[in-house]
């Protein structure tokens, strides 16, 4: 698609002008939320030019192998990231797991960028993310939404928060694990953290939904795995993030 496409021309325009219609309260539906993954943080403000970006499902893929099968070659090793970081968790322990997310998602040196402070600033009824980083809290800190965002990051905090909400589905840095990471992880939360399931799908049955990533990563987070069942009848809108 030509970067200068109208966005009349796109092919998904009627799901956009629906999600449109629910955010400004012109539809029948109770709102819009959203759910954003990895590849939006790679709008985020870097401390340098040659800093690392905010890592992709790839990038973690890619140093796993190196660290746990150096020299071997591609089809030596699956090809599935859930099923590699399971792998690196039982050879290296969970702390060196933890430590790969703390060296990759540098969480304290990112800043929110233009994009994240326009996000947070509609009118979503709530912001939906598996993303480990603070950035899109960081920027409801400074929005002049007029309403402001709750922050849910255990369950715990399912019942003493409201609508809009951030809701940090796989965990949250600085200090509230569990990362939702390997194959078991995934396989295992339906039922370690069935609030979170129950609360997406409330939130899927009541509003219009928007997903913003890159394809590769609605392809290993959102594969039903999680038990979030989101399927065409409830997704209006993806976005597929590109150029970055």
């Amino acid at each position: 698609m030509k970067k200068n496409t109208a966005i009349e021309q796109l092919p998904d325009f009627p799901a956009i002008r629906q999600i449109q219609g629910a955010l400004w309260g012109v539809t029948e539906t109770r709102g819009a939320a959203v759910l954003i993954g990895a590849g939006f943080s790679r709008n985020a403000v870097l401390p340098a030019p040659n800093s690392p970006k905010p890592p992709l499902w790839t990038d973690f893929f890619r140093i796993m192998k190196e660290r746990l099968y150096p020299g071997s070659r591609e089809k030596d090793t699956t090809s599935d990231p859930l099923r590699l970081a399971e792998e690196y968790k039982a050879a290296l322990g969970p702390a060196a797991l933890e430590t790969l997310i703390y060296e990759l998602v540098r969480d304290k040196e990112w800043r929110p960028g233009p994009l994240h402070r326009k996000l947070v600033h509609l009118p979503w009824t709530d912001i939906l993310t598996t993303n480990w980083d603070t950035l899109l809290e960081s920027a409801a800190d400074v929005t002049d939404r007029e309403e402001t965002y709750d922050t849910v990051r255990t369950i715990a905090d399912i019942p003493r928060t409201r609508s809009p909400r951030i809701v940090k589905l796989h965990g949250s840095m600085p200090s509230n694990p569990p990362f939702i990471f390997t194959e078991e992880d995934y396989r295992t939360f339906p039922r370690n953290f069935a609030p979170f399931v129950n609360l997406v799908q409330q939130v899927l049955m009541e509003n219009e939904l928007c997903l913003v990533d890159f394809l590769e990563t609605i392809r290993t987070s959102f594969s039903g795995q999680a038990g979030y069942e989101i399927n065409s009848v409830t997704l209006r809108a993806v976005f597929i993030l590109s150029g970055f």
